[in-house]
């Protein structure tokens, strides 16, 4: 696919699927930030508002209005949804993101591409903060604590990334299958999900104690490689991954998926690196590593615009696993060479070559 096919199809799918989906009085927010912030690397916030609108005072006032808009952060999950990604048999892999002293919870559905669309983004602070008056604390980190403090107060760690989650079935109609890594693997979630009906995938560390035929044992000591245990007074299964060279230990995987075999529960778990990929694409490619924003809501904001442009560039550039190139052993994800078409385009047609 050429780059001007790529920056059509985006085109289309924006003005088709996206647009209708936006209330009139954000429509130009979100067209604004899809520019500004959702297909190009982040710069700075008012550096990538420059970058779209000519004026320095109205862009950074454009930029600060779009950041500080609550309701149409909780409303771009409907916008996404416009694109269709999502069914009730789609696995969607859960996981965390640090964004310097920032953490967004994020859902991101399974492409089995290499690369899976993130899908749902809830933001709040770090639980890692340096600690006040050590080497390493600033102004901004002893705000940032403070803030933390004042939000803690009514949610916890666990239960803001659980009403997340239940916000984000609400918002689908349905629950799909989620796939966690280790560190989900509470009472709070596991309980929740299982009262929801929600198919799960939770890898386990090997020395989490379960109850089997009356007796407390570690994962790691299961004698099955797919065991009925109790934990947490449900009965749940756990399956073994084989053994493999480039892992260190196996996975211990705890599904109350009692259908599928083995094989395909060790398949959906792999897939779930997928997200860890997509983190790295939106810290490198867009640059998210440079973010030092001060409010959660800020970075949902952006993460949300970046989330909904590769949803976009995956629909538009229809992928297949990997990209060839000149080098054999080298391969280009799908979503690198989708995003560097997009720039090749807008530098084309900067500088009117074809």
């Amino acid at each position: 696919m050429s780059p001007k096919d790529i920056v059509a199809g985006v085109s289309q799918l924006t003005q088709t699927k996206l647009m209708p989906t936006v209330p009139k009085k954000w429509s130009p927010q979100f067209h604004f930030g899809l520019q500004a912030y959702g297909l190009k690397a982040f710069q700075s916030a008012t550096s990538n508002a420059r970058q779209v609108v000519v004026n320095a005072n109205t862009a950074a006032r454009k930029s600060e209005r779009l950041l500080a808009n609550s309701k149409l952060a909780d409303h771009f999950g409907e916008v996404f949804d416009a694109l269709g990604l999502i069914k009730p048999a789609s696995f969607v892999n859960i996981d965390h993101s640090d964004m310097n002293r920032l953490v967004a919870l994020v859902g991101a559905v399974q492409t089995r591409k290499g690369r899976a669309v993130p899908c749902l983004v809830e933001t709040t602070y770090s639980d890692h903060l340096p600690a006040q008056g050590s080497a390493r604390s600033t102004p901004r980190t002893n705000a940032l604590r403070q803030m933390r403090a004042k939000e803690r107060r009514t949610t916890s760690f666990t239960g803001h990334y659980i009403d997340a989650l239940q916000t984000f079935a609400e918002r689908l109609g349905f629950w799909p299958k989620l796939v966690f890594d280790r560190g989900f693997g509470n009472e709070s979630l596991v309980t929740h999900l299982t009262a929801e009906g929600c198919t799960f995938y939770i890898r386990l560390k090997g020395g989490r104690f379960v109850h089997l035929d009356g007796q407390r044992i570690a994962t790691k000591a299961l004698a099955q490689t797919d065991a009925t245990a109790e934990l947490f007074g449900l009965t749940l299964r756990i399956v073994r991954s084989p053994k493999n060279r480039r892992a260190k230990e196996p996975w211990y995987i705890l599904t109350n998926d009692q259908n599928s075999s083995r094989d395909k529960v060790v398949r959906i778990y792999y897939h779930r690196f997928e997200i860890e990929e997509t983190f790295r694409d939106m810290k490198h490619i867009w640059e998210l590593k440079r973010t030092r924003l001060n409010k959660p809501n800020s970075l949902k904001v952006i993460m949300w615009l970046v989330s909904i442009g590769i949803g976009l560039l995956y629909l538009v550039a229809k992928p297949t696993k990997h990209v060839g190139c000149f080098h054999s052993k080298k391969q280009i994800s799908w979503l690198r060479q989708a995003y560097e078409q997009l720039q090749q385009a807008t530098n084309l047609l900067l500088w009117g070559q074809g």
